[in-house]
């Protein structure tokens, strides 16, 4: 019965903050999180074996007092960087600033020393967070632009001139508060200014500063709480960097106060996930990828895998005719995952049809949709992609797409628009106007739509092979041919090679295929390399002749990635231009 009021409670809560209107500034999202939800539960974090909790009203007050501090320092209208780990003070940081102070500029903490330097530049930083991660790094940058005078530390402490910490900040903010200085909390900010500059990934290409002001993101909020029934808690394992995690999970998750669980290394999510025990959390690829396979690796450990087949294939049938036994036939599974099957949502790259199938069969809820940084990033959404995985769904909620110039089979480019489009790159004009149209902005991917004006994303344009007899590849159809096909390949990337015949150059279809050894124990590496050769053949026979893979690098390492775990492309590229192939 408790549990029931608690829930009962947090519906009223939720309800009487979505009547208050149309959210329209991150400004209004937190205080209205602060007066709906006051001292409750708002961010859990872990330090070591210590769980520290947040509430609703520590995190707000955090926030206004940092906000008054920074402007205090004379910060206001300013840029200024966030960078480290994923952390309560990261969020309230990257708040502070971006209501009331200035522009938030949130960083790939993957990214190296220099590469930081330089996007804090681009980006016309003047002061920068950081964890105690990136103390050197913040060291270096103070060298390279003297616009910099101020770095606050995220984590720990730091004698440095110059270095402040956060909590010097909160100690400052909340005197002036205290003492009636109210200028920051009242600040009047309208919907269309500048919330934050966010760097594209640059997987294929140079990193552009995506502007999105607070109506982009508030847009995609309301989105969200418009299509997906909220959960009660949330697992944060993506970097609050990209706005995949920042938009759709933190900020949703603050607004409707589902209790935040922040993970604090890839290396604990299953543990964290036991512990936490969270209703939802934001996914990628590799995260579907490792819990199922990790299901089946637990199965095969223990002598279960035949019988689990044999469950999994009883249930589908039982589902089919609208009987779902999940919960029982699979509760050993449920409870390695905190006895619950949390919902996962899966964005960043295109998902392995078995893996998002696979984990439906077993009970998990599976999203996936279409976004990109410029929508803040949701342009689509499919709530239903256990049984229907090959779609991006339907359009968001303030969001249209439409296929330009499609072909015979219906593909062409995908144009965007809505509330929640960017308002263009930060300092290059050129790049933004060649990326739109009007109000429509050219996506650079390419898709199709059946009679429902459902979304089928077929591939990107900068990534299209066109062979020597004019015909268009997309690289994404043959990866997929080939991740399907082939079940013990972890990764593949296809693209255009050249190949000498009689002299000449031509263009081909080559792949790059990451394997593992360690699932080959008895074979050697010539053997494995031999197996892959075989199989890809045979894989690429299914496919129209023109399509068809002419050249294969086995790789047994994992390609190179970024830090939402997308393979960057143009690395294996040259990777297979500089090593040897195993030809077909």
């Amino acid at each position: 019965m408790k549990k029931k009021k608690v829930e009962k409670e947090l519906l009223e809560l939720r309800h009487k903050v979505h009547m208050m209107g149309e959210l329209d500034t991150l400004q209004t999202l937190i205080a209205r999180a602060y007066s709906a939800y006051g001292d409750r539960l708002a961010i859990v974090e872990k330090n070591k074996a210590e769980l520290i909790k947040h509430t609703s009203r520590e995190l707000c007050v955090s926030i206004y007092a940092v906000g008054t501090a920074l402007n205090e320092m004379g910060l206001h209208g300013k840029h200024i960087a966030i960078l480290g780990e994923g952390s309560f003070n990261w969020i309230v940081a990257f708040f502070a600033v971006a209501c009331g102070v200035g522009i938030s500029v949130p960083l790939d903490k993957e990214l190296s020393d220099m590469e930081l330097s330089k996007l804090m530049t681009k980006a016309d930083c003047e002061a920068v967070f950081c964890s105690k991660t990136y103390f050197k790094t913040a060291r270096l940058h103070m060298q390279n632009d003297d616009r910099v005078k101020n770095v606050f530390t995220l984590s720990g402490s730091c004698d440095d001139e110059g270095f402040m910490s956060i909590d010097e900040l909160i100690k400052r903010g909340r005197e002036l508060i205290g003492n009636g200085d109210r200028s920051y909390i009242e600040a009047k900010i309208a919907k269309d200014d500048i919330a934050a500059i966010v760097f594209t990934s640059g997987t294929t290409g140079a990193n552009k500063g995506v502007m999105l002001s607070h109506y982009n993101f508030s847009s995609n909020v309301d989105g969200i709480i418009d299509t997906i029934t909220q959960e009660a808690t949330s697992f944060s394992v993506l970097p609050m960097n990209h706005v995949y995690e920042l938009s759709c999970n933190i900020m949703t998750s603050i607004y409707m106060n589902a209790v935040i669980y922040i993970n604090d290394s890839l290396r604990n999510i299953l543990p964290n996930i036991q512990l936490f025990k969270p209703d939802a959390f934001n996914s990628v690829p590799l995260i579907l990828e490792g819990i199922y396979n990790g299901i089946w690796a637990a199965a095969e450990q223990r002598g279960k895998a035949e019988a689990l087949k044999k469950l999994v294939k009883l249930s589908n049938k039982l589902l089919s005719h609208g009987i779902d036994m999940r919960n029982i036939f699979f509760a050993s599974i449920r409870k390695n995952f905190g006895n619950t099957f949390p919902t996962l949502v899966c964005g960043g790259a295109p998902s392995r049809l078995e893996h998002v199938t696979g984990l439906y069969s077993f009970g998990f809820n599976v999203y996936q949709g279409y976004g990109l940084t410029e929508s803040s990033p949701t342009v689509t959404l499919n709530l239903h992609a256990g049984t229907s995985p090959e779609s991006a769904g339907f359009a968001f909620p303030k969001a249209k797409f439409k296929i330009v110039d499609p072909d015979e089979n219906g593909v062409g480019e995908i144009w965007i628009t809505g509330d929640n489009l960017f308002k263009g790159y930060y300092k290059d004009e050129e790049a933004t106007k060649a990326s739109f149209e009007g109000e429509w902005f050219k996506t650079g991917d390419y898709g199709r739509t059946n009679e429902k004006h459902e979304l089928f994303v077929v591939g990107r344009k900068k990534n299209l092979i066109i062979l020597d007899n004019g015909k268009n590849v997309f690289p994404e159809e043959v990866e997929s041919f080939v991740m399907e096909g082939i079940h013990y390949v972890h990764e593949v990337i296809a693209f255009e090679a050249v190949k000498k015949v009689n002299g000449k150059d031509h263009k081909i279809i080559a792949v790059g295929i990451y394997v593992e050894p360690k699932d080959f124990p008895d074979m050697s590496r010539k053997e494995i390399e031999d197996m892959v050769l075989k199989d890809v053949t045979e894989v690429s026979r299914q496919m129209s002749s023109y399509k068809r893979i002419q050249d294969v690098m086995v790789s047994f390492e994992e390609f190179p990635k970024t830090s939402t775990r997308k393979v960057v492309r143009q690395k294996v590229i040259d990777a297979y231009n500089n090593k040897n192939k195993v030809e077909i």
